[in-house]
This record gives structure tokens, sequence and C-alpha cells, in this order.
């Protein structure tokens, strides 16, 4: 497989220039021209993880076109046989976690062994996706299978269940600074644009700023 046309390929997919896909991954733009080009080998587990985040595509995805993905060996193993663990599927999520809220509760959604044994099942949550504005990621309609994270956990670029000032959950990617943290959509539509808030705002709880999950899978159906 070529992984220099397969990047760019996917990079020119995405409407980035390779200067964009430099500044988005803090790596030389000329660097990405000689792998893009084939005069350089595929960069390093480490290097491939950072133009992931660049392209906004999944550690999988990048494993795969850069063809080394099925040499990496699972980090959990995988059982052989159908999960029967499930989890509610929320059609809302508001005010804090949803503990609780059955009324918001719409089915159950059965979740690989692997999230279960990685993660936990307490600590997965099923929310269905409502709207647009995340869906060159995750269409509407689709099932995000959150897992509950502190804000220390979660890096830059990282898709997560966000509640602000008591308002139900959004998908958003999510971005923090020293100084802010901003919030952004990846959508087909241009009408959904970033936002963020001061870290002295954050702080002082205006608004109130709450994040219920980091995204680590979806389903499209039950």
């Amino acid at each position: 497989m070529d992984f220099g046309n397969e990047l760019r390929q996917m990079r020119k997919s995405k409407g980035l220039t390779i200067g964009q896909l430099s500044a988005y991954t803090g790596l030389n733009s000329g660097f990405i021209s000689q792998v893009e080009t084939g005069k350089r080998n595929t960069p390093k587990i480490e290097t491939l993880d950072r133009i992931a985040k660049g392209l906004r595509i999944s550690h999988e995805e990048i494993l795969k076109m850069a063809g080394i993905f099925d040499t990496i060996p699972n980090e959990l193993p995988i059982s052989s046989t159908p999960s029967t663990v499930s989890i509610p599927i929320y059609g809302r999520i508001s005010a804090g976690y949803p503990e609780g809220a059955k009324e918001d509760i719409e089915g159950n959604i059965k979740i690989d062994d692997e999230l279960i044994e990685r993660y936990g099942k307490n600590n997965l949550i099923g929310l269905r996706v409502n709207g647009e504005s995340m869906n060159k990621v995750v269409p509407n309609g689709a099932v995000a299978i959150l897992a509950k994270v502190d804000l220390c956990e979660i890096t830059n670029g990282d898709i997560c269940g966000v509640i602000i000032d008591g308002e139900s959950a959004t998908l958003k990617h999510v971005y923090r600074y020293p100084d802010r943290i901003r919030f952004e959509p990846d959508s087909w539509l241009s009408n959904f644009k970033p936002f963020e808030y001061s870290k002295e705002d954050i702080d002082n709880g205006e608004p109130p700023i709450q994040i219920i999950g980091k995204l680590i899978h979806q389903q499209s159906s039950f």
C-alpha cells in the first residue's frame, strides 16, 4: 500500500493544503510533502497519530492507511462470542451525568466486549446524536458511545460529549489551551461555527461546562 498517495488523497478530501496540515500537526510541511511523494518512509506510530489528529480521523484509520493495522496486536483480548452486555441509549443528557434519568432512555445497545473490558460498563454512556454539527465524523441519528473521563485525560482534538450551561449534551472536538477552551464542529454544513470560552470564565462557572465523556465508538443502530 502506498501510504504517501493515501495521505495525499485523504488530505485533499478534507480540503486541506500541505501548509494547513502542517499547522494542525506541528510537522514540517517539507516532511509532509516528502511523505506524500514517497521520498520518506511511512512515519512511526507517534507521527501517524499526529497526522490522524490533523486530519481528524481515528487512530485505526491512519494505521489502515499505512497498511500496518493488522500487524499491531490488540491491547485487550476480544471474545469470540457476541457480547450480551448492553447499556442504555439516552436521547438527551443534561445537567449532570444521566444516572436516574430514566425518562430520557430510548432503548439499549449491545457493547463490544473489548470496550467493556477496557473502560468498564459503568463508565460507558450511549447517546443518540441529534443534529448535523459533527456529520463529517458522526452522522445524525447514530449512537455515540462515550467513555467517562476527566478533563485532564482529554487530548486536543478528541470528540467529547459536552454540556454547556445545563443544555442537552452536544458532541464537539475539544481543544484546551492555557487561557481558554475551544469547541469545534466537524460538519459539511458551513453554518456550524467554533466557539470558545476563557479559562477565567470557566473557572467562575460562566457558563458552567461539563465534559460527560469522550467518543470511543459509534453505531448506526440498536
